[in-house]
């Protein structure tokens, strides 16, 4: 039994036996794994009128596999995960895999995520390992791109992860702190789900409990970023200023390319007059997330701060 799943918590990734019997009918005459990972993509997409599935991307909420066969909708979580297992339905090996170096920020209301891309992969004897990216934007806007296989377990974490933010977002912190702890129940190692777990606890007031998680969190990724950030916060607001300044110092050695940590130093030296240091920020920032409309509006007020002080004939 897969962990995270038990009688009262079905199986997040099990397959339908009907997408089963849709992929081997998607499949049928294909001779090579090519051919057949080939033709289930093209039958996944395809619309249902001519016998697809006709799935439509869809960042809405982190579905099940049987949701996204029921439902033809999915992000790329979830799609990733109804490929994978339809295709190891075939009898072919897959894995799943992210791409690190397409990672980026969004922002939702007052809360920044920090999206990680999944992939799958196929490794085909003599040939180079196949890639099914659901979101081949990513690939095109990043240089780099590098694949890095990810253990089922960690996976799994980042499925239950994805339920947890989706549940803070909707207010629902119970609802956050289990889908938290069923992060960590499939890999206790996970950094992503302790920070989760303290960024609900913290919300329903156990600070005590929220500085361990992210401090468990440092323990197994010593540059997990959010946590280091949530971790700082939490210690300013109980006014441990020093300790605060210490997470402060290491966010600023790791989180360079989180374009949100710029802008807030770049909005910082801006109410204390450092305006050389807020301008060098927003431009960061602005490099790596160039169409963020709320970093326009502060490089617009830190150059009006500029001309403010600058000499009048």
């Amino acid at each position: 039994m897969n962990a995270g799943a038990g009688p009262d918590r079905p199986d997040p990734f099990l397959l339908p036996p009907e997408a089963q019997a849709f992929a081997f009918k998607a499949t049928a005459g294909c001779d090579t794994t090519p051919e057949r990972l080939q033709a289930l993509l093209h039958a996944i997409f395809r619309a249902q009128a001519e016998g697809g599935l006709g799935l439509v991307y869809d960042n809405t909420r982190t579905r099940t596999v049987a949701e996204v066969w029921r439902e033809g909708r999915a992000n790329c979580l979830s799609l990733t995960a109804f490929y994978v297992m339809a295709v190891r339905s075939l009898g072919i090996r897959d894995q799943f895999a992210e791409a690190v170096n397409t990672s980026h920020w969004r922002k939702v209301g007052d809360t920044v995520y920090y999206e990680r891309h999944v992939v799958a992969l196929t490794p085909v004897p003599s040939m180079q390992d196949l890639v099914a990216d659901f979101m081949p934007e990513l690939h095109r806007r990043f240089k780099l791109y590098e694949v890095v296989v990810l253990t089922e377990a960690r996976f799994r974490a980042l499925y239950y992860s994805n339920r947890a933010v989706e549940c803070l977002a909707e207010g629902d912190l119970e609802g956050a702190r289990e889908q938290a702890q069923r992060s960590l129940d499939a890999d206790p190692k996970a950094s992503v789900g302790w920070n989760i777990l303290g960024v609900a606890t913290a919300a329903l007031g156990e600070t005590g409990r929220a500085e361990a998680c992210y401090r468990r969190a440092l323990d197994f990724d010593a540059k997990d970023g959010a946590a280091i950030g949530n971790l700082e916060t939490l210690l300013r607001g109980a006014g441990r200023a020093e300790e605060a300044a210490k997470y402060r110092r290491l966010g600023e050695t790791v989180r360079k390319k989180d374009p949100y940590f710029n802008a807030t130093l770049a909005e910082e030296a801006l109410l204390r007059g450092d305006l050389p240091e807020a301008a060098g920020r927003i431009h960061a920032a602005l490099k790596i997330l160039p169409g963020e409309a709320e970093f326009h509006l502060l490089e617009d007020r830190i150059k009006l701060a500029c001309a403010d002080r600058s000499p009048r004939p």
